[in-house]
């Protein structure tokens, strides 16, 4: 089985999620304020790094008047095919390639984004490395990330693992904290310039089979899926009973970190 940060299982799961994905209001909440941290200008060539449907790039279509060029990039054929449906008349352009490596020439852009999708690369430092190559020395980077324990229902499942002897880890917390980006972003010659934790409200549901059942089939959870089925089944009790004393309490909220920042002086070697 490939594992939920291989090309092959991301491909595949964005594939299933695509006709779906844009209903999510925080994925279009992540996109608009990451749109607006960027600051575009027009004229600029932006690239959309895991563009998905296209919604941070149509973000930055409508925020630069349509006067920037957009170029949008996605290991999904289904999520690029809505995002080419849905920017019908902007500015931007979408083709399938991976993360990890460009299909660019070397400084070809002045400003790149990274909307939602840094836990599901394989690996961060060669992907950035290949960023830093295409992007011009000193432009802007934006990403969004998950915060460390950050989602509440995937904290939760974490949570009713560990109650019946099972660990499962955060699969946010490398790059989940403020610390850890700032340490990151100096290993790889990146100049932080700002960062912050925000919190979208999103309320839990009273149906905790749900929930439980998204987490698990969204690959982050992958011992809990492979558990046997009596242990699978009293981790779900014990989720149950946390999922619905935090729906009482209102204890619900994805914590996302934005950072802005910007690439080396001089491109990689």
């Amino acid at each position: 089985m490939p594992t939920s940060r291989s090309t092959l299982w991301v491909a595949d799961e964005f594939d299933r999620r695509a006709a779906t994905y844009d209903d999510n209001r925080q994925h279009l909440w992540q996109a608009d304020l990451a749109a607006q941290w960027l600051d575009a200008q027009p004229g600029q060539r932006i690239l959309d790094i895991a563009t998905g449907t296209g919604l941070a790039a149509r973000a930055v279509s409508r925020l630069t008047g349509q006067r920037a060029t957009i170029v949008g990039i996605d290991v999904s054929q289904q999520m690029l095919q809505v995002a080419v449906a849905k920017s019908d008349r902007l500015s931007c352009h979408y083709l399938r390639a991976d993360a990890h490596w460009l299909p660019f020439r070397p400084a070809a852009f002045d400003a790149l984004l990274c909307v939602s999708a840094i836990p599901y690369l394989g690996n961060l430092e060669a992907a950035i490395a290949d960023w830093c190559r295409v992007g011009r020395p000193n432009a802007a980077l934006v990403f969004t990330t998950p915060a460390a324990d950050g989602l509440t229902v995937h904290r939760l499942v974490r949570q009713a693992a560990e109650v019946n002897g099972l660990v499962m880890p955060d699969p946010h917390a490398a790059f989940g904290t403020p610390a850890r980006i700032r340490a990151t972003a100096e290993h790889l010659g990146l100049r932080l310039t700002r960062i912050e934790r925000l919190t979208f409200p999103q309320p839990l549901d009273d149906n905790p089979h749900a929930a439980f059942d998204t987490v698990i089939n969204y690959g982050f959870a992958d011992p809990v899926q492979a558990a046997p089925s009596d242990l699978r089944a009293a981790i779900f009790d014990s989720y149950t009973d946390l999922h619905r004393a935090a729906y009482r309490a209102g204890d619900s909220g994805d914590a996302i970190l934005f950072g802005r920042c910007q690439l080396p002086e001089s491109p990689p070697e």
